[in-house]
């Protein structure tokens, strides 16, 4: 499962995992890491608004 790190202003870091891809995007899982507690959703992303997030650097892949 690839990982990607989402920018954000605040200090806790926030993923973006992918959980399956297909022809028009990706369902992906995402996880607001807080000193506390943690936030988690599953979303679908458009393949578009994906490409448009990795070309932009509002997310990065995680090496493995």
């Amino acid at each position: 499962m690839k990982q990607f790190a989402i920018k954000s202003a605040g200090q806790d870091p926030s993923l973006l995992e992918l959980l399956d891809e297909t022809e028009g995007g990706f369902y992906v899982r995402i996880v607001h890491r807080h000193e506390d507690w943690e936030d988690i959703t599953e979303e679908f992303l458009s393949r578009d608004l994906f490409d448009t997030c990795l070309r932009t650097g509002y997310i990065a892949e995680l090496s493995a």
